[in-house]
């Protein structure tokens, strides 16, 4: 029960119930009242007066500061002894089966648009709006459509990116359509623009994580990350005890890729300028390891996917564990990415054979060094990377873009410690100015989360 319901529940009440009331329900606890009667007041002062008669309200702003009190007690909602861990995690948003910052609107079902097109999923933050859909429109039409806030007619979002399952199910991803961005502005309704019909949608504002949840951070970890703190929140889901990961990144700029550990150690990446056609990627999809929870009697639980989730990243999953058991979540490593671009370098590409370069660059939590670059053909050169350099021992490069006005073509392969990129031209080119964006990185930090 949260506090609104309790306090229009002794509402209804007369003056002695709701003394004989508060009186059970504040039997042998302990709470200090200042650090929060100035938040209860101000919440049941926030109500109907029609529900709460005037004549009455001074007497009842004491009660129902008791009243909330007990409710801190239970939840730590108002405490002042919540932890600036626990405080960080305040501003993630549970969508779906993922998790963003901030505010977020998201389609709580499906919506049936014509015969031809339902929307599956819809859902919007500062930083991503993601749908997916099932269609019989082409993959042409369906990446022309347009989605305009309903109350902004000047902002439009378009398909940025797209990926097809075989069975006329699409997950598209948008952008910004005039500042080419992943800019957004989180909204409850929208018009989809596509076939030449206007459609409107509706969302729900999703609920960020507060105090009234199970927030546990995760325990001391001989692996120090000062980037990410890490932790979780105990839920039920679809009838199954659930566990939400949470991680809160220093920089904003920091998001979440994936939890869990990259089984493979070997990353490609491919940047082709298509010119007006724009700038595409394509690369390996990690493999990640499983992750566990065990019990308080030793049994393992693996932490599986929802049946249905939905979006990237996953950060709920159920358990299959009893609803009342105790579990300690294992986490060895996340994968993040920055993004932003991080850096730029030029180089001279020599006519023909290496030159040595040992360039370092940042790229904002690891650091890395250009070796070396050589020529290939009159329109291709090899670069090499050391990765990993900097003082973030637990932190790994998996990948990042490279991209230059010069360089037609750019192919990366990450290994290890070491990179490796085929640059190629549309003429014979001798100095190219190179610009790193979006790295990809894994944090190592064996993390150990002790859920009740």
């Amino acid at each position: 029960m949260n506090e609104d319901r309790i306090i229009l529940m002794l509402s209804r009440l007369d003056d002695d119930r709701w003394e004989k009331e508060i009186d059970k329900l504040m039997e042998g606890v302990d709470f200090n009242m200042e650090s929060i009667k100035r938040k209860a007041v101000q919440k049941l002062a926030q109500h109907n007066t029609s529900i709460i008669k005037k004549s009455s309200l001074r007497k009842r702003l004491a009660y129902a500061a008791a009243v909330c009190a007990c409710f801190v007690c239970l939840n730590v909602v108002y405490a002042d002894e919540i932890s600036e861990t626990i405080k960080s995690f305040f501003n993630k948003t549970p969508v779906y089966s993922t998790m963003v910052d901030g505010k977020a609107y998201y389609l709580p079902q499906s919506l049936k648009l014509d015969d031809k097109t339902t929307v599956n999923s819809f859902m919007v933050s500062a930083d991503r709006m993601e749908m997916e859909l099932t269609s019989d429109l082409s993959p042409e039409l369906l990446c022309s459509m347009k989605i305009v806030p309903k109350n902004d007619p000047d902002t439009e979002y378009t398909i940025g990116e797209y990926s097809e399952d075989g069975e006329k199910k699409y997950c598209l991803g948008l952008i910004n359509a005039k500042e080419k961005n992943y800019k957004f502005k989180p909204a409850k309704e929208f018009n989809l623009l596509v076939g030449g019909q206007t459609y409107a949608i509706t969302l729900e504002e999703a609920r960020s994580l507060d105090g009234t949840q199970k927030l546990t951070e995760s325990g001391p970890s001989s692996n120090k990350i000062d980037l990410v703190t890490v932790g979780a929140n105990s839920i039920e889901k679809d009838g199954q005890r659930a566990v939400q990961l949470i991680a809160s990144f220093k920089d904003q700029d920091m998001k979440l890729s994936a939890f869990g550990e990259r089984l493979d150690k070997i990353s490609k990446l491919t940047v082709e300028d298509l010119g007006k056609d724009g700038i595409v990627s394509s690369g390996t999809a990690p493999k990640l390891a499983d992750i566990y929870a065990t019990d308080e009697k030793g049994n393992k639980y693996k932490l599986e996917k929802p049946q249905g989730a939905r979006t990237m990243p996953l950060t709920t999953f159920v358990t299959g564990a009893p609803k009342d058991s105790s579990l300690t979540v294992n986490l060895p490593a996340l994968q993040a990415c920055y993004k932003k671009k991080v850096g730029s370098f030029n180089i001279n590409i020599p006519k023909d054979g290496k030159e040595s370069l040992n360039r370092e660059v940042d790229l904002f939590a690891q650091k890395a060094v250009v070796k070396s670059v050589t020529r290939i053909s009159p329109t291709s050169a090899k670069l090499v990377m050391q990765l990993n350099t900097g003082d973030q021992k637990f932190v790994k490069i998996r990948s990042f873009c490279i991209h230059s006005k010069d360089i037609r073509k750019i192919e990366s392969e990450f290994s290890g410690d070491r990179a490796i990129m085929t640059l190629e031209f549309n003429k014979d080119v001798n100095v190219a100015d190179l610009e790193i964006s979006w790295p990809e990185f894994e944090m190592n930090g064996n993390w150990t989360i002790n859920l009740k």
